[in-house]
């Protein structure tokens, strides 16, 4: 069982300060979170030097990042200037700091159809810029309009379309209980095949509430044996580290 934590556990904070605190509270591994004026914007504000500075601290303490790329502006669904800028400032942060993965959420497109193909066409064009090792997983998203990747069928659609063994789903549970609640074990199985790690969220079916395991409705045990030979990463991105913490002792319950 591999285990991270998200820098979304401590959102209000500066991202640099984030990484310091998570990794004095003896995390490993970090994905950080590329959205959000503390964060995203933070981050992608860093020149190399502050950059390489966090890579060196990373390295004293044997830390490895994945990264949560950008949500706002950045539509792999549509492509435009915009997406191709942020994605290239992504790129250099994911190269200094050695990203294990970066992850994607689609994006938006008033057509499914084309915003899967939009959305297969530039990951293409991402792995070709990654370094061979690093890895991209697309996650699944909340409900909304005109968005794609709600549905685990539609991530699997643009994993066919891209046809590279890099590629896979990291399965956000939050996300897919409120698109599936009364399918929900179902809807996640989809995922099995293709599964590069697990976002662990709870929360009641309606809104992305970021709770530790049990403040929710989800049914995590049921889940997660089923889950139990899988070799992936669970990503704690709760709404504070305590929660995180409250979460990983409940899945060593689970597990025992």
């Amino acid at each position: 069982m591999k285990l991270s934590i998200s820098t979304y556990t401590l959102f209000s904070q500066p991202i640099d300060e984030a990484i310091k605190q998570l990794v004095n509270g003896g995390w490993k591994s970090i994905e950080l979170m590329g959205e959000g004026e503390h964060h995203g914007e933070r981050l992608l504000e860093m020149d190399d030097s502050q950059l390489m500075s966090i890579a060196q601290f990373a390295k004293e303490n044997r830390v490895s990042f994945g990264f949560h790329l950008p949500i706002k502006h950045f539509n792999p669904a549509l492509v435009d200037k915009t997406t191709e800028e942020i994605w290239n400032n992504c790129l250099r942060i994911v190269r200094i700091l050695e990203m294990n993965y970066v992850l994607l959420h689609p994006g938006l497109n008033l057509s499914v159809d084309n915003g899967i193909d939009s959305t297969s066409r530039f990951i293409k064009e991402m792995l070709e810029d990654l370094p061979k090792e690093t890895k991209l997983a697309i996650e699944n998203v909340p409900p909304a309009e005109n968005v794609i990747g709600s549905s685990i069928d539609q991530l699997i659609t643009i994993i066919q379309k891209v046809n590279d063994s890099r590629v896979s789903i990291m399965l956000d549970t939050g996300h897919c209980y409120m698109n599936s609640k009364e399918a929900f074990i179902q809807e996640c199985g989809k995922a099995y095949n293709h599964l590069f790690g697990i976002h662990i969220n709870d929360n009641h079916g309606k809104d992305d509430e970021h709770l530790a395991i049990g403040e929710g409705d989800i049914p995590f045990k049921q889940l997660l044996l089923e889950y139990k030979e899988k070799d992936c990463v669970y990503v704690l991105e709760t709404n504070s580290v305590e929660g995180a913490e409250r979460s990983r002792r409940k899945i060593t319950q689970f597990f025992d």
